[in-house]
């Protein structure tokens, strides 16, 4: 990629460039889950077990729509990676529970992840990614001042 002279533009197009970079060559390098499935597999991994998170409390804490998220589960349990219930407490939502198979996969995932990113920052020293954290920080809460006063 040659990079714009403005780095609003850089910014704004080399987050695209990023996220399909990162997207092909994690997918490539690791075996038996995407790059996404694996971020699904995680998130649902970091909330509460009891009582199972429903698809909506995926969504959110994704940050993604509910419908995106219902079709990524629907893979995953065709694949034995999670279960898709009704919840007892709410016969309209639906729980999810990952998998013995769900589980394994993520963790040998987060096992080529740490390599992975070892070698992603290369070069890169803490002081930078804290810097670029914190822009990436304000653009997603820009983004979500922005998308609120969309609806």
């Amino acid at each position: 990629m040659k990079p714009p002279g403005n780095t609003k533009y850089l910014l704004f197009g080399g987050t695209f460039v990023l996220s399909n970079k990162l997207q092909f060559v994690v997918d490539k390098m690791v075996d038996g889950l995407s790059t996404k499935q694996w971020f699904l597999l995680r998130n649902i991994m970091d909330l509460p077990d009891e009582p199972a998170p429903t698809i909506t409390q995926i969504a959110d804490a994704m940050d993604s729509s509910r419908q995106n998220i219902a079709k990524m589960l629907e893979v995953a349990q065709r694949q034995g990676l999670v279960t898709i219930e009704e919840s007892p407490s709410d016969r309209r939502s639906r729980s999810v529970r990952i998998t013995a198979l769900g589980r394994t996969r993520a963790e040998q995932t987060a096992v080529h992840a740490q390599a992975f990113l070892d070698r992603l920052y290369e070069g890169i020293g803490s002081q930078e990614r804290d810097a670029a954290g914190k822009v990436m920080l304000k653009m997603i809460r820009n983004l979500e001042r922005i998308q609120g006063g969309l609806t």
